[in-house]
């Protein structure tokens, strides 16, 4: 196509004012990252390796048992009736509030889809979004595509994963006409959780200024330590503004049946369906009644999963800090950690900010991470592991990085 212009919202969603850092939009860097060639054994440390860490067998079981029955092909827009029936009470004791399955839940096409589905119900072209300074990757994209502005409320994360942000910073995200808000909790990527003080002051700030609130929880059951974890949206007075975000693609290692599930005030809920159909019509009929045991007194399973991501997560941060000068805050939740190297030798060789080249430089040495600058501009320097790996695979990788940041 010879005349072919990329339309303004994909220009806008490549972030090209990320340039006056770094020389490069961020698609431009994610597109070199892509393109550097790695070894063979090259280890992905951007996402869970879903072998190492299987899918319950009932997800097969039941997907295959609705291929076999052939009934729901076509379900409703907003998810199988019988599916949402099964699913309504386990979220709801999740949460700790009721859920209608009729008005209050959809299903998504994953819970990426439930997160641009209910950006697309929520944002306008000219509204400003809020942010934590490091947040989702994505978050930043969808909101540059719709039209809507970014601002970033600084985030501090103690050394034991825990999170706080100053009633200070949110009174200036207000004045700056912020219409909402969007978390990812635990954080995407530093793995750390709101502090109940923390999770208080947000939803009375959310609350007193009449905003709106998406919370991608995918890792709210991946919790270490015996951390108390505070679900936003079921604080006072948030049920009737948040929609809250759910699915197993990590915990349960199912992100190749792309389900998700998200939670809120039915006047929202319907709009996403709207905006579900115009875009896919429905998730993946088969793959929906693959949760008909999501969540299903699956506890002792649970239990073990958050052991071994816990030892995995222990010998990483107690290894990647041996670097001189690397800083690693201990994830209080998911599978996440985001190592800070701007101290690292390799940062007073190359440049103390310079995480893209970092990213290209690990990668032509066995390892890919996601680096900082996808996070937002305040990831500078920093970039994220998935933790959720083979052991053994995951020893080999933080040999290899250690190598790189002290001797390349």
């Amino acid at each position: 196509m010879t005349m072919y212009n990329r339309p303004p919202a994909l220009v806008a969603a490549e972030l090209g004012a990320y340039a006056s850092f770094y020389g490069a939009s961020v698609r431009e860097m994610d597109r070199a990252v892509a393109s550097t060639p790695g070894p063979d054994d090259l280890i992905d440390l951007t996402h869970g390796d879903t072998k190492a860490f299987l899918p319950p067998s009932s997800a097969r079981a039941d997907f295959d048992a609705a291929v076999v029955d052939n009934t729901e092909a076509y379900s409703p827009y907003r998810g199988s009736v019988a599916v949402r029936r099964l699913l309504a009470p386990r979220i709801g004791s999740l949460l700790g509030r009721d859920v209608d399955p009729a008005l209050d839940l959809i299903l998504t096409p994953g819970t990426q889809g439930g997160l641009f589905t209910s950006f697309s119900a929520l944002v306008a072209p000219g509204d400003v979004v809020a942010f934590p300074s490091k947040e989702y990757f994505m978050d930043e994209r969808i909101c540059a595509y719709l039209g809507a502005k970014a601002h970033r409320i600084a985030l501090r994360q103690s050394e034991q994963g825990i999170m706080s942000i100053d009633q200070g910073d949110l009174d200036e995200a207000a004045r700056s006409g912020a219409r909402g808000i969007v978390l990812s909790h635990p954080n995407n990527p530093t793995g750390g959780i709101y502090a109940r003080e923390t999770a208080e002051r947000l939803a009375s700030w959310i609350v007193a200024n009449d905003l709106w609130a998406i919370v991608d929880q995918l890792y709210c059951r991946l919790i270490f330590d015996d951390n108390e974890f505070v679900h936003i949206g079921t604080l006072p007075g948030m049920s009737e503004r948040t929609v809250t975000l759910l699915g197993p693609s990590k915990t349960e290692s199912m992100s190749g049946y792309r389900l998700g599930a998200a939670i809120g005030p039915s006047i929202v809920i319907e709009a996403m369906e709207q905006v579900i159909s115009l875009a896919s019509l429905r998730t993946a009929g088969y793959a929906q009644h693959a949760l008909r045991h999501w969540m299903d007194n699956d506890g002792t399973w649970l239990s073990d999963r958050t052991k071994d991501h816990q030892e995995i997560r222990d010998f990483l941060v107690g290894a990647l800090p041996k670097v001189p000068g690397m800083k690693v805050s201990s994830p209080a939740g998911s599978s996440y950690v985001f190592p800070d190297a701007s101290e690292s030798p390799w940062a007073q060789r190359h440049g103390a900010n310079d995480d893209y080249a970092l990213a290209v430089s690990l990668k032509k040495n066995g390892v890919l991470v996601s680096p900082g600058y996808q996070f937002g501009i305040e990831g500078r320097g920093h970039f994220r592991i998935n933790f959720s790996q083979d052991f053994d695979r995951i020893k080999l990788a933080s040999s290899r990085i250690q190598e790189v940041l002290t001797n390349s």
